[in-house]
């Protein structure tokens, strides 16, 4: 077989890969590295497919000179390079040079006319080319040994033209492509061409009369517009077929015969990729070689481990010292007569204990109890002695779980940086210990190389809290937490099977109604689920117009059905039958399946998932039923107390953030809007609108309060046009309006991002940070979100500590009065309980009082307290 040489054009990729790829991504020197990541996912991704036998890559040198000097105006309309681009050039090139990939610019040439002059060359020696490009222009070097390379959506899902394939597309042969761009123009590389002739008039041209001079020979046989404007543009035409062309004979020295790819020093590249950080394009690099990138393992102390009797004198000796101890459960996925069901290990300074099943319960019960421990993820450690499900045996009480003395190694990375998804040991061994887990020999093994992990990073999550200036947000706020969210669990929620029945059934009648009025309306059926048959309904059989596309076609999503609504039925029928079968779906059909052995449903809280410090629930969420709508308050009616004679209780913060907004801006008229217990949003439209207040309407009451809550979430004009219906003019208006009745808020606000950007994040008023890399972005759309981001973060962060607090004390308080009254749920800025009736107004009062006292600020924390028989009836 020939030799397959690839020839990437490398200013082509970084282009692409710099605007597919979020700027997000930094080296640990700060550089930007988005469009090397994509760059070099690119050319794996094409190394895996066509496996080539060697690699060039071609970037452009200065100024094109002789097209410029030929067309003036070539690519001047195009901008200039970001800097956020620029930049990564020179790493790229590094990381190509490590890879022993030739690298060729040549002064006052482009990238093209490189891959022009490799591709004669390659067919001069007999050999296959492969031109990695985005740019049309290459389809001219189609031959019969050079394929066009071409990504066509995103960076990895990429088209190989021959010959065959650009006729296919474009109507003329490679060798007529110079004629179709010097007719049609490339409007990317501002060639002009001739005006009004487009793609299928230039193809139909060419194939009649084989090329320009074919077509000037022949132009008296062309009628009207069309031949007067093919004779007026004579010599453009011509000339834009001249900078079109790729020049295929530029000097520079070249080896073909004597390159090759992979054939580079694995040293070489590992430390390459290592300085920017790209081990997963490492690993895949170096097996192009037959190697992996070597994990340097941590060093743990495990040995000796015990068993038996020795094993619990091993902890107790370690309690009684009073040291950390690593724990780590591990349990098998499938439990069978000759395995045990659950390892448990026990980490302390003089070698690890290892225990099975009830003995490794017992272990853990006695160390939540009285001593000190670290684990991943305490919650689920505990879990195993306090289990999520009251009708199985806990061998640990809530007074443990408030008192113990636990850290939480998850939870602390995550307080470190909120943006990171991975909180595994593997991560955390590799930024603060410099290694991996060792490799295990099975669940026990496994447990114990775990249980020394988690004791060897306690430490240095410690003190890199203490560095980072977080420990309070750690120690304070998210710590103790755990043990309240692990009390919730075990507690859960009941609910009305029968009411959900009900629900069910009269749901599943408004859907067969909803799918025969759309039907109907189609005039025909389909399945509605499906995107692509509802797109083919609405765009091609009623004929509306599409609005956006996406990577499967012309997109159905909300935003589109709501605007299609305007012009035709069919899509808000769509829009409400998407309602009733999600929810249906995910709660009135499920919530009875996911009851646990004591009727009730059990969420999980999460609080490493979110980037705020919000908490999160799942399996199943129920932070997630509509509040607002009549459907989601008929799921909340199947929600219902713990116990006959009890009452659903909710105590709800009455526009926290909006609160916060005002204490942290400090501006005096919204501090004083508060302080007066007066209806802010009258107050608010009173002021932006400049009439008394009690001459506000309803509606420009309504205004007032889309403009509050939109501050707080960074919208701009174009938002909040959008979300009242007005035009961008006046949404516009409106919010310079606000901002001249609360100048306090605009230097807040500006304040705000001027410190994110300069420290890389914005923090609450207890410290939590948020890490926002999009704030450093070139890309206007990824720094509007930083920005928007770093103004919300301090009030949703805030609002978010400021509840938790609440939780915590609250179960502490609800324990030291000897209450019944369990917390059953938090969603956002609610917590829910279940209350005997005797208890009500104690309870209530308690719960006011920890809420609206959980921090100090300027102007009063609100909380409204409600009740009923039902989660719905009490709000």
């Amino acid at each position: 077989m020939p030799k397959k040489i690839a020839v990437i054009d490398g200013n082509s990729l970084m282009h692409r890969a710099y605007h597919a790829v979020p700027s997000t991504m930094n080296a640990p020197d700060g550089r930007p590295t988005n469009a090397v990541f994509g760059f070099l996912a690119m050319l794996l991704k094409f190394i895996d497919s066509e496996n080539p036998d060697a690699l060039i890559c071609a970037f452009d040198a200065g100024r094109p000179e002789f097209r410029m000097k030929a067309l003036e105006q070539y690519k001047a309309q195009r901008p200039p390079m970001d800097d956020d681009l620029k930049v990564q050039f020179p790493i790229i090139e590094e990381l190509l040079e490590a890879m022993n990939v030739p690298v060729v610019r040549v002064k006052g040439w482009e990238g093209d006319d490189v891959l022009g002059t490799v591709a004669k060359r390659n067919e001069a020696l007999g050999y296959e080319t492969l031109l990695v490009t985005g740019d049309k222009d290459a389809y001219q070097l189609a031959s019969g040994q050079t394929r066009i390379v071409t990504t066509k959506k995103g960076i990895t899902d990429v088209a190989v033209y021959g010959p065959a394939e650009v006729e296919e597309r474009y109507g003329v042969r490679p060798d007529q492509f110079i004629d179709f761009l010097g007719l049609k123009g490339d409007s990317s590389d501002n060639i002009p061409g001739v005006p009004g002739i487009g793609d299928k008039t230039a193809a139909k041209l060419l194939q009649t009369y084989g090329n320009l001079e074919g077509i000037y020979e022949h132009v008296d046989e062309l009628k009207g517009k069309q031949k007067e404007k093919m004779v007026d543009n004579k010599d453009m035409a011509f000339l834009s077929r001249d900078v079109a062309t790729i020049v295929c004979d530029l000097d520079f020295p070249l080896d073909l015969e004597g390159c090759s790819f992979p054939s580079f020093d694995s040293d070489v590249v590992t430390e390459a990729f290592k300085k920017v950080q790209f081990n997963s394009h490492l690993n895949r690099v170096l097996k192009l070689v037959g190697k992996e990138l070597e994990k340097k393992v941590a060093s743990l102390s495990v040995e000796p481990v015990v068993t038996g009797q020795a094993a619990d004198e091993l902890v107790d000796a370690a309690l009684a010292r009073g040291e950390r101890l690593g724990v780590s459960i591990v349990e098998p996925k499938q439990v069978s007569l000759f395995s045990a069901g659950l390892h448990c290990a026990v980490g302390t300074s003089e070698g690890t204990a290892l225990f099975e099943d009830e003995s490794g319960r017992e272990a853990v019960a006695r160390i939540v109890r009285g001593g000190r421990f670290a684990a991943l993820d305490v919650k689920q450690t505990v879990h195993c002695v306090y289990p999520a499900d009251t009708a199985e045996t806990a061998l640990v009480d809530d007074a443990d779980l408030m008192g113990m003395d636990a850290f939480d190694l998850s939870l602390a990375a995550y307080v470190l940086d909120s943006s990171v998804a991975d909180y595994t040991f593997d991560a955390l061994l590799g930024v603060y210990c410099d290694g991996v887990l060792p490799e295990s020999k099975g669940d026990a093994d496994m447990a114990a190389i775990q249980a020394a992990a988690a004791r060897m990073l306690a430490q240095p999550l410690a003190e890199a809290l203490d560095a980072d200036g977080t420990r309070d947000a750690y120690f304070d706020i998210d710590l103790p937490l755990i043990g309240v969210l692990a009390i919730m669990e075990r507690t859960g929620a009941s609910i009305d099977c029968d009411h959900l029945a009900r629900l069910g059934a009269s749901t599943q009648v408004e859907l067969d109604d909803l799918s025969g009025r759309i039907y109907d309306l189609a005039g025909e059926e389909f399945n509605i689920d499906s995107p692509k048959q509802l797109s083919r309904v609405l765009f091609e059989e009623l004929g509306l117009k599409p609005l956006k596309k996406n990577q499967r076609g012309y997109s159905t999503d909300a935003a589109v059905l709501k605007e299609l609504a305007k012009e035709h039925e069919l899509p808000s029928l769509v829009l409400r039958y998407r309602e009733l079968a999600k929810i249906k779906s995910t709660y009135i059909d499920a919530l009875p399946r996911m009851r646990g052995a004591d009727g009730r449903v059990h969420t999980c809280f999460n609080e490493t998932v979110t980037t705020t410090g919000r908490l999160s629930s799942s399996d199943p969420n129920l932070q997630n039923i509509p509040v607002r709508t009549d459907f989601g308050r008929q799921i909340r009616a199947c929600f219902v107390p713990l116990a006959p004679g009890q009452k659903f209780l909710s105590a709800d913060y009455s526009q926290i953030e909006l609160r916060l907004l005002a204490h942290l801006s400090g501006d005096e008229h919204l501090v004083a809007a508060f302080c007066s217990g007066a209806d802010f949003h009258a107050s608010t439209a009173a002021r932006v609108f400049d009439v008394p207040v009690e001459e506000v309407s309803p509606q420009l009451r309504s205004r007032a309060k889309a403009v509050n809550f939109g501050i707080v979430y960074g919208q701009q004009a174009f938002g909040l046009s959008q979300s009242l219906g007005i035009s961008f003019a006046e949404a516009k208006e409106m919010i310079e309006r606000y901002f001249e009745a609360y100048p306090g808020v605009r230097a807040y606000l500006d304040d705000t991002i001027v410190q994110a950007k300069e420290h890389g994040y914005a923090e609450t008023m207890f410290g939590r940070r948020r890490h926002i890399p999009e704030l450093r972005s070139g890309n206007a759309v990824q720094r509007g979100f930083g920005e928007r981001t770093a103004m919300n973060h301090p009030m949703q962060g805030s609002a978010a500590d400021i509840i938790k607090l609440a939780m915590t004390e609250v179960q502490r308080r609800l324990m030291a009065g000897g209450f019944e009254a369990k917390l059953l749920l938090q969603v956002h800025d609610e917590l829910d309980f279940s209350v005997p009736e005797a208890e009500i107004e104690p309870v209530s009062a308690l719960v006011k009082d920890v809420m609206e006292h959980a921090a100090v600020l300027r102007v009063p924390l609100d909380v409204d307290i409600s009740f009923g028989d039902t989660w719905a009836e009490s709000h």
